[in-house]
C-alpha cells in the first residue's frame, strides 16, 4: 500500500468555517498478551479533537470555459490563525485526499471524499466591514 499524494489546492472559501469537536469515548480491545499467553481486554480511552471544517472552490480553466470544483476540507486541531478563515478569503491548503465509507441508518452504503489540510495559508483576506 503507497502513502498518500501530498497535494496543494488553491482557491476560494464558499462559506464560513464550522469548528467542531469529536466526542469523547472509551472501548475495550482485545489483545494477546505474550507474558501469560492468553488474550486478555484493555480499555482504551479516544480524548475529544476539535477540528473545523471549509468548502474551498477551485477553478480549472480550458478551451470550453471556467469549471468549478468544490472541496470539503478537514482542518484537525486547527491553529488561531486558521480559525479566522471566513466565505471569500482566498487560500493555499496542502494535504492529502481521504476516503470513506459509512453506512447510513437505511442500511446503505456511502461514500466521502475530502481533504485532509496539513497547511492553511491566507493569500488575500476578503474585506469585512463592521457594524457601527
Amino acid at each position: 500500500m503507497s502513502a498518500p499524494q501530498t497535494r496543494t489546492l488553491i482557491g476560494f472559501l464558499g462559506k464560513d468555517r464550522e469548528i467542531r469537536i469529536t466526542r469523547e469515548r472509551t472501548y475495550t480491545k482485545t489483545v494477546h498478551n505474550k507474558v501469560i499467553d492468553g488474550d486478555e481486554e484493555i480499555e482504551v480511552h479516544v480524548p475529544s479533537r476539535s477540528y473545523m471544517k471549509l468548502s474551498l472552490a477551485t477553478h480549472e480553466r480550458s478551451a470550453s470555459g471556467t469549471a468549478t470544483r468544490w472541496h470539503d476540507l478537514i482542518v484537525w486541531n486547527p491553529s488561531p490563525e486558521a480559525s479566522l478563515a471566513r466565505k471569500g478569503d482566498q487560500i493555499e491548503v496542502t494535504g492529502r485526499l481521504e476516503e470513506y465509507e459509512f453506512e447510513t441508518a437505511e442500511g446503505e452504503i456511502r461514500t466521502c471524499v475530502h481533504f485532509v489540510v496539513a497547511s492553511l495559508r491566507f493569500l488575500r483576506r476578503k474585506i469585512r466591514h463592521e457594524a457601527a
